[in-house]
């Protein structure tokens, strides 16, 4: 889906692991795009056809794993290995909710593709998307200013999908490789503040009784 949205459910696991650095968060959810940009830039993926090594089911799944595996069981850090394997997960996810029979099952298996499609109906994907934004927030409980990054950067999302831009592979490559670290920094500072408190919830209780 949208960046903004991988981005949104940061904020969700950051609620439900609040020990866990949102900003490992924010590059878990972007994990499979992080890598699809690297293979693109080295050759073995093309933007515009499959993304089997980096966003078909076994391969997500695959690099959840691992995640959970490293952090688990060989650095012990349980709560940072359920939340990080969940943000890769949650990459997938939404992704089959946004592309168009994009996603295949494995490496190899070309034969079956998945997705629904939403982003071929902008203005559709583009509610849906600030719904989730929307959802996202209030579970997580930030401020105005996260509100407003999360607007603006789905209203961005929209206008970039009904630019006559957006089929270029190219551009879009591009693209991408910007949205992906403004979006992660500019939801990471608006909501550092509301972060903090979850992972210290007495110091918000001491200002509370001040």
């Amino acid at each position: 889906m949208f960046a903004i949205s991988h981005a949104a459910t940061a904020l969700v696991l950051k609620r439900r692991f609040p020990q866990a650095p949102l900003g490992g968060l924010l590059l878990a959810v972007q994990l499979p795009e992080i890598l699809w940009l690297t293979l693109n830039l080295a050759g073995l993926e093309q933007a515009r056809a499959d993304m089997p090594y980096s966003h078909s089911v076994a391969s997500v799944l695959a690099l959840a794993f691992a995640a959970w595996l490293l952090l688990e069981k060989v650095l012990r850090r349980h709560v940072l290995g359920g939340a990080f394997a969940a943000g890769i997960v949650s990459h997938l996810v939404l992704d089959l909710i946004l592309h168009g029979e994009a996603i295949v099952l494995a490496p190899g298996m070309s034969t079956v593709h998945l997705g629904l499609g939403l982003n071929e109906i902008p203005p559709l994907a583009i509610s849906a998307a600030i719904a989730y934004g929307l959802l996202c927030w209030m579970i997580f409980g930030g401020g105005k200013a996260l509100l407003a990054v999360l607007v603006f950067l789905n209203l961005a999302a929209l206008s970039f999908l009904q630019s006559p831009f957006a089929g270029e592979p190219h551009l879009m490559l591009a693209a991408v490789a910007v949205e992906v670290p403004v979006v992660l920094m500019l939801v990471w500072y608006s909501s550092r503040a509301r972060a903090a408190e979850l992972e210290h919830p007495d110091r918000r209780l001491a200002r509370a009784f001040a």
